[in-house]
């Protein structure tokens, strides 16, 4: 996913994501608060020569580097646990005292950390006061407390800027991860650039919805209305030409008359152009919508598969070099396992005798017909604008592409019709 795209995911779920970034903070708020605090006391000792010493400027340091570590040796910290007013054990005190040199000077800091701020002062400074009486310099050394170690007013650990870091970081996961996963589940396609992210196929062509979706504009070359179909057949031929199909399956992601009109008009606008064409309506039995118009006891696709021969069940079309195979009277048998047997060799024959053939088939959130319809051919996808998440559209691409079906491109249908791909 591209960055702008993100970024609308964001935008779309901002009220998710103001409630995850406030969730977050509060959660942290709640952990810093909660969690054990240990305060930290600094005392500093300097260690200046003594004016008969004769120990040479760098052996002084080195010793001043050895007292620093006796601050936290078990003897000198012995000694200190009899002076403090409460109970601390010598290993803990071990872990709580460190003493450290500033190299370059005559300073020794000794720190002393605790959960109660005034015991935390209170060590750092008994360790200063005793540490003189280890000094292992044989009295090289005359020593001044420059500082005393005061009650810290906050707390050290645990890090309040580190936590607001993290914090922040993790608030900044959460929120896009969540916004991200809730926008692929729950918004709507509405234009080209997320249906083609989401099928990963190319958008062929934007149409408006139809008024009266029984109308054939296609009937009519050069209006308007038929230049959205030439337009439509020249980006799906252009899509076509690297790897030429002869079967085009015309899915609706929902179920509508428009995915019959679109496809309709596409086979009548491939005839207008010297194309023959065989327009197959692949949506047998009721629940699939009014089937196309066909002479009385005329057979159909269902008879087709059922042994009857292609001739006899194909009519004429409304233009010449278009034919038509209704879906014929299944009533109440099922036709499921015949398309999966054989309606890809029957629609092989029909590919022997025209040039392309057009199946309309049923939505893909109704069946799986669809599917099996354009195994070992090609589908074209129709989405309406604004009613199908990416999610449910990535999952029928992928579901398409499953059963070995090229997915051709898609148009996306709304209410105002944009530039057509070409």
């Amino acid at each position: 996913m591209e960055l702008h795209h993100i970024g609308g995911a964001l935008w779309r779920q901002r009220l998710l994501v103001l409630l995850v970034l406030l969730l977050t903070g509060c959660a942290v708020a709640v952990g810093v608060s909660l969690a054990p605090k240990t305060y930290r006391a600094t005392a500093v000792l300097a260690a200046t020569a003594d004016p008969g010493t004769s120990e040479s400027p760098d052996d002084l340091d080195a010793l001043r580097g050895t007292l620093a570590e006796l601050a936290s040796s078990r003897e000198l910290l012995t000694e200190v646990q009899g002076e403090l007013d409460v109970d601390r054990d010598v290993s803990d005190l071990r872990s709580a005292v460190s003493g450290e040199w500033v190299g370059g000077t005559i300073l020794i800091q000794v720190v002393a950390e605790d959960a109660d701020p005034q015991v935390a002062a209170d060590l750092a400074n008994q360790v200063a006061m005793t540490l003189p009486y280890y000094d292992p310099s044989a009295n090289a050394f005359l020593f001044t407390q420059t500082n005393e170690a005061q009650a810290p007013r906050t707390y050290s650990s645990p890090n309040l800027l580190l936590a607001i870091g993290v914090g922040a970081a993790l608030a900044i996961v959460l929120a896009v991860a969540a916004a991200v996963a809730r926008d692929r589940r729950t918004s709507t396609v509405v234009d080209g650039a997320a249906l083609e992210d989401a099928t990963d196929t190319p958008l062929l062509g934007h149409v408006p919805v139809p008024r009266d979706p029984t109308t054939l504009p296609a009937l009519y070359p050069g209006t308007a209305a038929a230049d959205v179909f030439r337009q439509l057949r020249i980006a799906l031929e252009a899509q076509a030409a690297g790897s030429p199909v002869s079967r085009v399956v015309v899915a609706g992601v929902t179920p509508g008359e428009v995915n019959v009109w679109l496809g309709a008009n596409l086979a009548i606008s491939l005839a207008n152009v010297g194309r023959t064409v065989l327009l197959v309506d692949g949506r047998m039995g009721p629940r699939h919508g009014r089937s196309i118009a066909a002479e009385p006891d005329t057979p159909g696709l269902f008879d087709v598969l059922a042994g009857t021969d292609l001739g006899r069940a194909v009519s004429p079309g409304p233009v010449d070099l278009l034919a038509v195979l209704p879906a014929g009277d299944a009533g109440a048998e099922p036709y499921e396992s015949m398309l999966e047997t054989v309606f890809a060799d029957r629609m092989a024959e029909a590919e022997a005798a025209y040039d392309v053939v057009i199946v309309l088939a049923p939505a893909l959130e109704t069946c799986d017909d669809a599917r099996v319809m354009a195994a070992r051919g090609a589908l074209l996808m129709v989405v309406p604008e604004g009613q199908v998440s990416a999610e449910a559209l990535r999952a029928h691409a992928d579901r398409v592409r499953s059963v070995g079906a090229s997915l051709l491109g898609a148009v996306l249908v709304g209410r105002r019709a944009e530039r057509v791909l070409t």
